[in-house]
């Protein structure tokens, strides 16, 4: 493909050489570069790629795309446009013969459920007997082929690989979890979406947005992506996500338990004393459906909504429904019960929130007869605002609560912990740095009858500490913790 085809619906600001130049690759880091590559020249949030331009010429750039023109190209061809990062994405998206065209994408944005959310759409999609890829925050699944995931949604060259693979594997459906950095970034232009789901809205990812404002917008601009025909499915019961429902010009199905929404849960709810599975009643426009699911807690009532929301969209048989939903029996560091005899309850939840850790604990409480000993930390280089109101939230709904480390990354694990402290006004807390100790001192503690909340990492393997990622999970630390106290 030469570079003029590659540069098809992009606003180019000038050219420096000649645009009738083979590529063979594309890359955005330098390193990577071949000869007959183009490289494009973005900028990350701890370097600029620009910087790099030199280097990527050294290494048999043939071309160089750039919002900055760079002082020296020799006989390589530099193209400067207004934003490299969308251009970057477009670029993709030609490179890789539009898959989206030929794919119906699913985007799910929200500031919790999208992991599950994303899984139970999955479910609903399979058991509908259609071929489905996904891309999320804990793996990306084409057909067999299941890797781990670095990113909640790829970088827009890597996303546009993975679709265009899924094209190979014949896959019909592709659901995307998309952050709201990955909207900031520009990493899905030149996707066109079928249905784009909105699951809620809460406080993160303020140390990259800054405002709330700015966060929510960044969240909606999901919906720009959507195709003509397209639909919204918005969470009725969150009043910031249900203002859009009057703003967007598409399509809309909205979900949630309170009076007006399109598909209305009755609140009815089984909750067994082991907290296995949700049974409940849904009122649609063509009439009430039952459905009965493994998963636990009233999170997961709003993600089968926001799922069940998708399948109407798309014309899913209720039976398919029905089907798909029952057969996702877990959700990986999702409300994920450890059970290895004990007890004792004890879950891995990956609620990192103050929104979710406060949910989790609540479900918890539902299902507990004794007391409640949640152990979490907050995220180093993350949003700090959060911090205090995590530890406010912790300990007015646990019994007991150990403060620790989640992946502190550049800063001080103490120095983390000591804002975590600002938001204490009880005294039922200790604080153990070490994450595999607290986990073990809150498995110690436990009696007969409470529930060890594990808070967090949830899915993760591996904790960021100056940055280094050591191989560390929740739920393995957990298991033999509780091995030890069976034993006895």
């Amino acid at each position: 493909m030469t570079l003029a085809e590659l540069l098809r619906g992009i606003k180019v600001r000038r050219v420096i050489g000649t645009l009738n130049r083979e590529i063979k690759g594309i890359a955005y880091d330098s390193r990577l570069i071949k000869d007959g590559f183009l490289f494009v020249a973005i900028k990350g949030l701890r370097t600029d790629g620009h910087l790099y331009i030199k280097d990527a010429i050294l290494r048999g750039a043939t071309a160089v795309v750039a919002s900055e023109t760079p002082s020296e190209g020799n006989d390589t061809t530099i193209v400067e446009v207004d934003h490299s990062r969308e251009a970057l994405a477009i670029l993709s998206s030609n490179f890789y013969g539009e898959p989206c065209r030929s794919l119906s994408l699913i985007g799910i944005t929200g500031t919790n459920g999208k992991t599950s959310t994303s899984y139970i759409t999955k479910g609903i999609l399979t058991a509908w007997g259609k071929k489905v890829g996904l891309l999320g925050t804990i793996q990306y699944i084409i057909r067999d082929r299941v890797t781990a995931a670095p990113h909640t949604t790829p970088e827009s060259l890597e996303l546009q690989k993975y679709l265009r693979e899924m094209l190979k594997q014949e896959v019909e459906y592709a659901v995307l979890e998309v952050s709201s950095h990955a909207l900031s970034l520009k990493r899905v232009e030149g996707c066109s979406f079928k249905v784009a789901v909105f699951t809620n809205f809460s406080q993160d990812h303020l140390d990259f947005h800054g405002t709330m404002d700015a966060y929510f917008a960044a969240k909606a601009r999901l919906f720009d992506y959507l195709k003509k025909d397209g639909y919204a499915v918005l969470n009725w019961d969150d009043t910031r996500v249900r203002s859009l429902a009057q703003k967007i010009d598409c399509n809309v199905i909205t979900c949630g338990l309170q009076r007006g929404a399109m598909l209305r849960a009755t609140p009815s709810l089984t909750l067994p004393p082991a907290g296995e599975g949700l049974s409940f009643k849904i009122q649609t426009p063509k009439g009430e459906l039952f459905v009965s699911s493994p998963l636990v807690g009233r999170n997961n009532v709003y993600n089968i909504l926001m799922s069940i929301g998708v399948a109407y969209a798309i014309g899913v048989s209720e039976e398919a429904i029905i089907k798909g939903i029952k057969g996702v029996r877990y959700i990986e560091g999702r409300f994920e019960r450890i059970d290895m005899g004990q007890r004792f309850l004890c879950i891995v939840d990956y609620a990192h929130t103050e929104d979710a850790l406060k949910r989790l604990i609540e479900e918890a409480r539902l299902i507990t007869k004794g007391k409640i000993i949640t152990v979490f930390g907050c995220g180093g280089d993350r949003d700090r605002g959060k911090r205090p109101k995590m530890g406010k939230v912790a300990t007015e709904l646990s019994d007991f609560v150990i403060i620790t480390s989640d992946n502190p990354r550049s800063e001080e694990p103490m120095e983390i912990i000591r804002e975590v402290i600002k938001g204490v006004r009880k005294d039922n807390y200790m604080v153990l740095p070490n994450r595999e100790e607290a986990i073990r001192e809150a498995v110690s503690m436990a009696k007969e009858g409470d529930t060890v909340l594990v808070a967090g990492k949830g899915h993760e393997d591996y904790q960021d500490i100056k940055g280094v990622r050591y191989p560390f999970s929740d739920r393995e630390v957990l298991k033999e913790a509780i091995k030890k106290v069976v034993k006895g």
